[in-house]
């Protein structure tokens, strides 16, 4: 230990310890060994501020960058991995229900009421079921009908039982 680098005794007889140019002489890259032996403290002592507060030093800072690429990289992976679940999932849910609907008998509708839940099941699977496209449905269905005398429009209102 330099004579020079002892710092003069405080008033309860122990030397004050001058953290912040300890501090930036480690972030500057000095490392806790020979800052410990330069200030006459503890390495363990010293180690341990450093860790409480945080200090920015080189080790540190290359510790943390590669824990932040290792969980990016994780993250990464897992997400691929749900990815590819998610699909191996809607693949296997789509042939259970493509296979049931092959071996289904269809008949015809017995009532109006199938005759209606069939049509609602059909209309949702192609995207018709808003308000927007059955009005201009129903637009297309009057233009479309002509007596070639004279256009008869078709009377026909939107009826929703609250689903």
């Amino acid at each position: 230990m330099k004579k020079d680098t002892v710092l003069p005794p405080t008033a309860g007889g122990r030397a004050a310890i001058r953290w912040d140019v300890i501090e930036r002489t480690c972030i500057a890259g000095m490392t806790f060994m020979s800052a410990a032996k330069e200030f006459g403290i503890k390495e363990d002592t010293l180690r341990k501020r450093a860790r409480r507060y945080r200090w920015p030093i080189p080790r540190a800072i290359g510790k943390a960058v590669q824990k932040a690429v290792q969980n990016s990289e994780v993250a990464a992976r897992a997400a691929q991995d749900w990815l590819s679940k998610g699909e191996a999932h809607r693949r296997i849910v789509f042939d259970k229900a493509s296979g049931a609907i092959a071996q289904a008998k269809m008949c015809p509708p017995r009532s109006w009421r199938d005759f209606d839940l069939a049509d609602r099941t059909a209309r949702r699977a192609a995207g018709l079921e808003s308000a927007e496209i059955v009005q201009q449905t129903l637009i297309q269905i009057n233009e479309a009908i002509d007596d070639f005398d004279q256009p008869r429009p078709i009377e026909a209102e939107l009826i929703t039982d609250g689903r």
